[in-house]
């Protein structure tokens, strides 16, 4: 599958012309509106139910957190729904939340929605709709307690060093306790939730859109547009089509060989780069090719990932050997090669392995991640290169990618960087909670638990380091899960007109103080 050129455009008019047909794209009297052309929708709109970048690129303009991430600023953790907060104990953390607050349905916010927000009835009790994804993001957290109407306490099982992280993150959104208890099934709830960002749900149909419209009473002012609508148009073409025809204001997912196409354009220009995410792959150790930990090693030393980088990326993102990233501050270090291109190495590995070319198969979504095809043909044939045989499965959901009636190896995936810390990334997805052990159960490791577990507890920073050398030692060479690739990039092309700064991460803030539309 190749990137659209400037001719292939046509291909996607129908589908960008829907926009206008429907009236999606066309301005309401008075009204300022903002159109964005994505490859596919969330399908949940509730956070506790689904976390992807898809979820996040819409959820961050319709929920808050007690504390939030000044995307602008370094990554400091600041004020969001609380005005303050101090630690009691070492176990112990209380929050003043601001006051009057309004929820999208007008109710003021208090003590006691969040304390819903971190209850039985939606996220501990055993079942409770968030169980699984709240433990993997706020697991520490034991309780939760109203001290009066503006004052809150969260008390942890353990000491956590990345408390005041966990609550600026994923999940641990404030919702309205009103609203989900008046939601006539877990279902409407997750269609329609409330919150208390610049924006409430208007309408959401999965795979076709999601429409936000502002919120009038936001805390933290006038919203600086009317409406704004999420278009799924999963092929590029129709994405590039729809900012050629003024169809819509902003394009996510852009190759990076359209720069020159968007050139051509008037009015228009591209943005972003790479974010806080690690474009990976995840290794099934339940296929027989596979459960063999030199054959999964073997895979990640075969991979030239500064060819990738330089021939698909044109050098605009980060080649990424392991796990490592500067943004993990004092446990970073950049000396560590992680899995460095060895093919001899690779082969020597194969041969000790027994593999005999047997293929494996490798499962890859048709437009998910940008470049994700081409990513996909030239690892095949690295991969070939060095003696393995990949059979290529282009699948055009997640739910086939993850359908084991038949024998899964290789898939994609993004490790998004949700605290400034290896716990964010190594350990929420791969360890005892994450959706690796847990969900698609691809892979255990007894050893890779255990030191998890001190890298999520310990507030020694000599002793956070050795855990979390352990953790890489067997993600890399003892027991493979799979293996990163470069740092996940974020292309937008956009209208000039539109004054929005992209973020380092997948979230698209459309609130005030980031958007303003001109002329």
């Amino acid at each position: 599958m190749s990137s659209p050129t400037r001719r292939d455009f046509t291909i996607g008019l129908a589908a960008a012309g829907t926009l206008a047909a429907s009236g999606l794209a066309a301005e309401a009297q008075g009204a300022r509106r903002l159109v964005v052309g994505i490859p596919v929708t969330p399908r949940s709109l509730e956070p506790l139910r689904e976390f992807s970048n898809v979820a996040w690129r819409i959820g961050y303009n319709i929920f808050e957190s007690l504390l939030g991430i000044d995307y602008k600023n370094g990554l400091a953790v600041v004020p969001a729904l609380a005005e303050s907060h101090r630690r009691i104990s070492p176990t112990v953390i209380e929050f003043t939340l601001k006051d009057g607050v309004r929820f999208h349905d007008g109710e003021v916010m208090t003590a006691e929605d969040v304390v819903f927000s971190f209850g039985p009835g939606r996220m501990t009790g055993d079942k409770a709709p968030g169980r699984a994804v709240a433990s993997v993001f706020v697991g520490t957290v034991a309780r939760v307690e109203a001290v009066d109407r503006r004052t809150v306490r969260f008390a942890t099982r353990t000491t956590d060093p990345l408390i005041e992280q966990r609550l600026a993150g994923w999940g641990a959104q404030i919702v309205s306790r009103r609203a989900f208890l008046a939601a006539p099934s877990f279902e409407a709830w997750e269609r329609n939730p409330i919150g208390t960002g610049p924006f409430r749900v208007k309408d959401f149909r999965i795979d076709e859109r999601c429409i936000l419209e502002a919120h009038r009473d936001y805390h933290g002012g006038r919203p600086p547009v009317d409406e704004i609508q999420f278009r799924a148009l999963p092929e590029l073409a129709a994405r590039m089509n729809a900012l050629a025809a003024g169809e819509a204001d902003i394009v996510t997912e852009v190759s990076l060989d359209q720069a020159a196409n968007i050139d051509t354009m008037a009015g228009r220009h591209l943005v972003g780069g790479p974010i806080l995410n690690l474009r990976a792959l995840v290794f099934d150790k339940q296929h027989p090719q596979l459960a063999d930990p030199r054959m999964r090693r073997a895979l990640s030393l075969a991979i030239d990932r500064k060819a990738i980088v330089d021939g698909l990326y044109g050098g605009r993102t980060v080649a990424r050997a392991t796990q490592m990233h500067p943004a993990f501050g004092a446990l970073h270090d950049a000396t560590r090669p992680g899995s460095a291109f060895d093919p001899a190495l690779a082969r020597k590995l194969l041969a000790e392995a027994g593999y005999k070319g047997e293929p494996i198969p490798y499962r890859t979504h048709a437009s998910y991640y940008t470049q994700q095809v081409q990513t996909a043909q030239v690892l095949v044939e690295m991969w070939r290169e060095a003696g393995i045989t990949v059979d290529l499965q282009v699948r055009e959901n997640w739910q086939q990618i993850y359908d084991t009636s038949s024998p899964r190896g290789i898939r994609d995936w993004s490790n998004s960087i949700l605290f400034q810390d290896p716990v964010g990334t190594l350990v929420r997805l791969y360890g005892p909670a994450g959706s690796v052990q847990t969900v698609t159960r691809e892979w255990t490791s007894t050893a890779f638990n255990e030191a998890a577990a001190v890298l999520e507890t310990s507030l020694d920073v000599a002793e956070r380091r050795r855990a979390y050398n352990r953790l890489l030692d067997i993600y890399e060479a003892e027991d493979p899960p799979g293996c990163t690739l470069h740092d996940l990039v974020m292309f937008y092309g956009k209208k000039r007109s539109v004054n929005w700064t992209p973020y380092p991460v997948e979230s698209m803030d459309f609130g005030p103080g980031n958007l303003s539309l001109g002329a």
